[in-house]
């Protein structure tokens, strides 16, 4: 009898994804991953397909390569070193498939030194290096379940920066790039430029920051502020903090303490106070941004209400129900 189905299912997204991403360096194959999941090898792969739009296979070959380009930029090593901690039994094979992959050689990857190590993707499996395996970074509640109000601060948060995102590129870069008339608090921009552009870049430099001191990177490069650039800063970003949020609850580890080695002198925090201040200059800014947009006619956010985005989600009641 085939159990597979009570073991995952819609609600058991983030168990497939921590299974089909975890021990990235040994041998699992697609017959190994699907008796872990009590499924057989044809069936696990039909469902795999149905769920992600990728083969077990091919997500863990993918895994690999984020899992060996993440060490490649935050940890010592040569290049073999990563070949061969990533399961590939040469250098000259793991070459080949990381370039096909990235579009650079491992070495001229690691001189780029790029924001993120994710790869493009038809669903929201990543590497995430906190917990050492695979997240899926936007999983949802499902019917019924249990949602705690860190769950509710940190969707909608994200929620609503990625619909500013959305409304900005409505708009022209003439106006992006408009000075802006009362905005003047220096905490909404990131230059001297008081612009819609620059308010979305603080935005989200804000958590790069943050997950650069956590992870031990160097100050994040945010030269490149265009829109579709910011978009996905902000989806890697805030990977890494819907990741180390999860950590945090489900580890207990609010006060747990963490140096912040940006800061000059270094500085020590707690993982509780860090989440605290992100979240509430997030709102700020967001709120900001919010009234920024209407300035140029663009209406319909109500201020990023929680109550809007909580609508959306999967069993919510609607406005009319």
């Amino acid at each position: 009898m085939d159990t597979g189905q009570h073991k995952f299912g819609a609600s058991g997204s983030g168990r497939l994804a921590r299974l089909i991403g975890s021990g990235l360096g040994d041998g699992a194959d697609g017959s190994d991953l699907a008796q872990a999941a009590h499924y057989s090898r044809s069936h696990f792969q039909h469902w795999f397909v149905q769920q992600t739009g990728e083969t077990p296979g091919a997500c863990r070959r993918r895994l690999r390569l984020e899992s060996a380009a993440y060490r490649l930029l935050h940890e010592p090593g040569s290049v073999t070193d990563r070949a061969f901690d990533c399961g590939y039994s040469s250098l000259e094979g793991f070459s080949r498939a990381f370039s096909r992959s990235f579009g650079v050689s491992p070495s001229h990857f690691q001189r780029l030194h790029p924001m993120s190590w994710f790869l493009a993707a038809p669903n929201d499996i990543h590497y995430d290096p906190v917990m050492g395996a695979a997240i899926r970074l936007t999983e949802k509640a499902p019917k019924g379940g249990v949602m705690d109000l860190t769950d509710r601060l940190v969707g909608h948060d994200y929620w609503l920066s990625c619909r500013l995102l959305e409304q900005a590129a409505s708009l022209g870069d003439e106006q992006i790039d408009q000075p802006l008339k009362g905005f003047e608090s220096g905490l909404l921009y990131t230059s001297e430029d008081k612009t819609l552009r620059e308010m979305i870049n603080r935005l989200i430099f804000t958590k790069e920051v943050w997950m650069s001191a956590i992870h031990g990177r160097p100050m994040p490069d945010y030269s490149d502020n265009s829109l579709e650039t910011m978009r996905r800063r902000l989806e890697s970003a805030y990977g890494e903090f819907i990741a180390i949020v999860d950590r945090v609850r489900d580890e207990d580890l609010w006060d747990t303490e963490f140096m912040h080695m940006l800061r000059q002198p270094p500085e020590i925090y707690t993982y509780g106070g860090m989440i605290a201040h992100v979240l509430n200059f997030s709102a700020y800014r967001r709120t900001q941004l919010v009234e920024a947009l209407e300035s140029f006619g663009v209406l319909g956010l109500s201020y990023g209400d929680p109550m809007a985005w909580e609508r959306e989600q999967p069993g919510r009641p609607g406005p009319s129900e």
